[in-house]
């Protein structure tokens, strides 16, 4: 018998090029099989577009034993499986979305779960005790990126200012932006909205949600 430990919803728009979500959880080394599935997928094409203009949204989850290759410094999964059935005590849960560089949005939701496949396995979610949220984003508030890490009783500790500096040079590999155009914020628990798509203003630093885009099924 299998029974749900973890589970966490991912959300991210995008209007300039790649962005994306994460979800980091460390537990106890077990044998689990986990997914992450897209919920929810759109796109807004601007009135003048170009018919070659590229929208996308993929969800994948990285693991220990995910092949990984290095771009600029830092690991980048060379294979993206959404499903995996694995022992380990660590995965992260990713969502990317790409709206090809130029005008126009691509809007993406995704829900990741983590099972216990062993046999004391029991249903119940286990609460974290020890998490980091951040949000890596733009001069004008744009979100490029978030990031949450959440350790489970006996799990691998991590150290948050190791995870900010791994953070923000993801976002600077993949997003390709100017060193130095990006900044990062870090929320308390829960202070991050995980169910809707966010800015961050520059001022104050505090989110600030954006009006939910229009659905259509992936």
């Amino acid at each position: 018998m299998s029974g749900i430990f973890f589970t966490s919803p991912l959300t991210k728009r995008t209007t300039s090029g790649s962005a994306w979500a994460k979800v980091d959880a460390s537990f106890p080394e077990l044998q689990v099989f986990a997914n992450v599935l897209l919920s929810a997928y759109s796109t807004q094409a601007p009135q003048q577009f170009s018919s070659f203009q590229t929208f996308s949204a993929e969800s994948y989850i990285v693991t220990p034993q995910t092949p990984m290759t290095s771009v600029g410094g830092i690991s980048i999964p060379s294979r993206r499986d959404n499903t995996v059935y694995v022992k380990t005590s660590r995965l992260t849960f990713w969502l990317q979305v790409n709206n090809g560089g130029s005008l126009g949005a691509a809007s993406a939701s995704a829900v990741g779960v983590i099972y216990d496949t062993t046999p004391t396995a029991a249903f119940a979610l286990a609460p974290a005790v020890q998490h980091v949220d951040l949000a890596v984003y733009a001069e004008d508030g744009t979100v490029v990126a978030t990031s949450r890490s959440r350790r489970i009783e006996g799990g691998p500790a991590f150290d948050e200012d190791e995870t900010r500096e791994t953070v923000l040079a993801e976002a600077y590999a993949i997003s390709k932006r100017q060193q130095g155009s990006l900044k990062i914020a870090a929320f308390g628990y829960d202070e991050m909205p995980t169910d809707t798509d966010f800015r961050v203003n520059p001022s104050t630093g505090l989110t600030e949600p954006l009006p939910p885009p229009d659905r259509t099924a992936p």
